[in-house]
């Protein structure tokens, strides 16, 4: 081990996927895995399964961790230690990961939404400044949402600010991961899309979706629903910047210009309307891994 050189242990948990990593001081990635979720956690102890994982990653590692910093697809109590509710993966719910890891590493540890690890990325890649306001949209399996105050994620009383997945529609009868009926996430995420593919348009990879069948009018109102959410956060925000993420608006021939345009219809006018800044961010496999370390190194900066 290179006792001079330090790295953060960064996780990104996913409904499916489990990626870890070594971040350096540079974010760089010293070392990176990719397993399914369930060949992390496979006992009734998800906090021990968790544990051994991690022991097993840190001993390839050649650099000291200072820290871990883990995203969970989650709601997580206000005061960061515990995961409370996780809908696609609810065996990970009531769980008090800081101060079990913390006991067996003896070194901190954060934990915070998976969205939030994912956006402080993008400020770093996209050079957004500590400005008043900053939110994200991240289309995946759901809607991943979060919203900066000057520089840091806002909270909110329990801990669950930041979900604009979970506005309610009106006449929707779909039920949705967090139990609720009609909520947004569940006619414009990427679970839809895949139920919408899979039933519509049988046999196509979902892939090909949109380059195949783009002007389909089923798939204009998913796209529809998609600005809607967005412009709903804009016009109740207006924030300075509006970052778009996730993998389905990083699909092939996402109709990138019609989800602009229905954006701008549904936002008020003539403010935050004609002052817009909407970043496209790319998805690459990596990015809330080290999203997850430059979280751990601001908090533990502004601590």
């Amino acid at each position: 081990m290179k006792e001079d050189k330090r790295c953060i242990i960064g996780v990104d948990i996913g409904g499916t996927f489990f990626r870890i990593g070594a971040v350096d001081q540079e974010q760089n990635i010293l070392q990176f895995q990719k397993v399914r979720v369930r060949n992390v956690i496979h006992s009734e102890n998800v906090l021990d399964d968790l544990c051994n994982f991690l022991i097993d990653f840190m001993t390839k590692v050649p650099y000291k961790a200072e820290g871990i910093s883990i995203g969970f697809p989650a709601t997580i109590d206000r005061n960061r230690t515990m995961v409370v509710q996780a809908p696609n993966i609810r065996f990970m719910e009531q769980l008090p990961v800081k101060k079990y890891l913390e006991d067996a590493f003896h070194i901190p540890v954060y934990i915070e939404r998976d969205v939030c690890m994912t956006m402080e990325y993008d400020l770093q890649k996209y050079h957004i400044p500590d400005c008043e306001l900053v939110t994200g949209c991240y289309f995946g399996t759901g809607i991943g949402n979060a919203v900066y105050l000057n520089g840091r994620p806002l909270l909110g009383k329990n801990g669950a600010a930041g979900e604009i997945g979970h506005i309610p529609v009106d006449g929707s009868k779909k039920i949705c991961g967090c139990g609720n009926v009609g909520c947004m996430e569940s006619l414009a995420g990427g679970k839809y899309l895949n139920e919408l593919a899979e039933n519509a348009f049988t046999g196509l990879p979902i892939g090909e979706i949109f380059t195949v069948h783009g002007n389909d009018p089923r798939l204009k109102k998913f796209v529809q629903r998609m600005a809607q959410t967005v412009a709903t956060e804009i016009n109740i925000l207006d924030p300075d910047y509006m970052i778009i993420g996730g993998g389905v608006p990083n699909m092939k021939d996402f109709p990138k210009e019609y989800f602009i345009e229905m954006t701008h219809k549904y936002v008020r006018k003539p403010f935050p309307e004609q002052n817009l800044t909407l970043i496209f961010a790319e998805d690459l496999e990596e990015k809330s891994v080290i999203g997850a370390a430059l979280y751990a190194r601001k908090m533990k900066e502004k601590a």
